[in-house]
């Protein structure tokens, strides 16, 4: 490149095999996921979220970063280019403030990280501070030498201070930063949007979702009405005039005029862009329970797309109607007429919801939880489908974190003792003890150790009730199973297709993952379960 034409480069993005683990862990989890609000709708833990969000709409990079080649007559070009027009939209990729703002140059800061465009035309100023996701100006024209680009583009470069002595470096990472790692390792989704969804259909799961979120069945019986008129519960709806049934993906609805997805987001790149910005791909973006996630953040003022007049005002109606009026008037906004007939269908929609599924809801998760995780929902099963790995154990036979799904990961670290102890991510006890802390169903309930955990639910009968074999009736999901050295949940048909139905870890075997229901007996497993089910049959001993 010339020299009057480029930003100043060296060498050091891999400079994380360096880094002291202090200044690693701000980068992964801090700056490099993406903690902005543009990010914020997807709950993953760090490996989940790319790296750095794309600086253009077009997530396409045209010319690579590339060392010199004397032989070709062509320079280094430490750095990635985007050919758009002039005048499109350029997008912080972290979160920070300016640190440099002149000529076509513009430097966005975050602790060690810095990420430097150049020719643009940006509106933001020396200091500002920025969120991943904010428009920072518009793509300007410049030449490079070759292999660089010329005419218009955006040129990104990303520079490190590895030493925290103000000497910035940069080198090309493994692979592309803006792109999400999809590997098992890194768990492929979003939170626990992409785990299986309690419902005989579409409009019982997204009903129950609401309810274990911490909504009012209700307020929930509201959202969902509204659903129903928008969309027919269909995540793949695009109104533009296709025929009923049709299913867009976020591919094709994208660059389409029409509203799209559950709710009808008007137009669907409203919702989509974001969505992939944070490193969402598009099979979870059209999918139900990642729409769910969305809308359940937005209600609760989260999100790219924050609504914080509606959930307010939803959570004060006490009736499926009013609910199902106040979700169509706050967030819908179809209508000003308070008298437009649409109005009563989405109440008979509210109401029909509330009648058919009120009966068979799942406890109410905590007001204003937007895990999507079923925290506080007082649900043991889901929480637990949610932490564990839909397949068997086979599948995932490691001890280690990277192993473990990343909801468990911070599921561990936020409601157990994260990292201690004998390989902790394998260890059964923590798994179940985890289960119950995050579910609400027993905060007390011992971290760790199974022989003290069943000795805790003997001394505890106002909590939970046993039996020494299955119970009448049978098992039901949320059921504890406490044997000698050993212990796991019994949470109904679920997982791969291979019959799985309990959840557990294994120490020094497998991170929690699918199972099956096995050694129940009085010289095996015992079965617990929180009060409020059948009358146990036996006594302690």
């Amino acid at each position: 490149m010339g020299a009057s034409k480029v930003l100043p480069i060296v060498g050091g993005f891999l400079l994380l095999l360096f880094l002291p683990l202090l200044i690693v862990l701000v980068l992964l989890l801090g700056v490099l996921s993406g903690t902005s609000e543009a990010a914020a709708q997807c709950t993953t833990s760090a490996p989940d979220q790319a790296m750095f969000g794309w600086p253009t709409d077009q997530h396409k990079i045209d010319q690579d970063w590339a060392e010199a080649d004397p032989d070709a007559g062509t320079e280094a070009h430490h750095a990635w280019d985007f050919k758009v027009p002039e005048e499109s939209k350029v997008y912080a990729s972290i979160d920070g403030k300016i640190s440099y703002a002149k000529g076509d140059d513009i430097r966005i800061r975050n602790e060690n990280v810095e990420v430097r465009y150049k020719f643009i035309h940006f509106f933001r100023g020396l200091g500002d501070t920025v969120k991943r996701g904010d428009q920072i100006g518009t793509s300007g024209s410049g030449d490079e030498s070759l292999p660089g680009l010329s005419g218009a583009h955006v040129h990104f470069e990303m520079w490190v201070d590895k030493e925290s002595n103000g000497d910035w470096s940069t080198q090309k990472p493994e692979s592309n930063p803006f792109e999400a790692d999809t590997s098992d390792s890194g768990g492929g989704g979003c939170s626990c949007a992409t785990t299986d969804l309690d419902g005989a259909n579409a409009q019982q799961q997204a009903f129950n979702y609401f309810v274990q979120n911490g909504w009012s069945k209700e307020q929930a019986a509201g959202i969902v009405g509204n659903m129903i008129s928008e969309s027919g519960v269909d995540p793949l709806k695009l109104n533009d005039g296709t025929p009923t049934g049709t299913k867009t993906q976020p591919a094709d609805a994208i660059s389409k005029p029409g509203a799209w997805g559950l709710v009808q987001w008007y137009p669907g790149k409203k919702m989509i862009q974001p969505s992939r910005d944070a490193g969402v791909d598009d099979k979870t973006i059209g999918s139900l329970a990642y729409q769910l996630d969305f809308v359940n953040k937005q209600i609760n003022g989260k999100g790219p797309l924050p609504e914080p007049a509606v959930g307010p005002a939803l959570r004060a109606t006490k009736t499926p109607e009013d609910a199902a009026f106040t979700f169509a008037s706050k967030f819908e906004r179809f209508t000003l007429n308070p008298n437009d007939p649409e109005y009563d269908r989405r109440r008979a929609n509210a109401r029909h919801v509330f009648d058919t599924f009120a009966a068979s809801a799942p406890a109410q998760g905590k007001p204003g939880d937007t895990s999507g995780c079923g925290a506080g929902s007082g649900n043991i099963a889901m929480v637990a489908k949610n932490l564990a790995w839909p397949q068997g154990p086979h599948a995932h036979w490691s001890v280690d974190a990277s192993a473990a799904k990343p909801e468990y990961v911070e599921a561990m670290a936020k409601y157990n003792d994260g990292p201690n102890g004998q390989t902790p991510y394998s260890d059964c006890g923590r798994f179940v003890a985890t289960v119950l802390h995050m579910s609400g169903a027993d905060p007390k309930f011992p971290n760790v150790y199974t022989p003290t955990q069943r000795q805790y639910m003997l001394d505890h009968p106002e909590i939970y009730d046993h039996w020494e074999s299955t119970p009448p009736g049978g098992m039901k999901p949320g059921d504890i199973l406490n044997g000698p050295g050993h212990t796991y949940l019994y949470v109904g048909p679920w997982g791969d297709g291979n019959g799985w139905n309990s959840a557990a870890g294994s120490l020094g075997q497998h991170v929690p993952t699918a199972d099956n229901l096995y050694g129940v007996g009085p010289s095996g497993f015992w079965v617990f379960r929180v009060k409020g089910g059948t009358t146990p049959t036996t006594t302690a001993n």
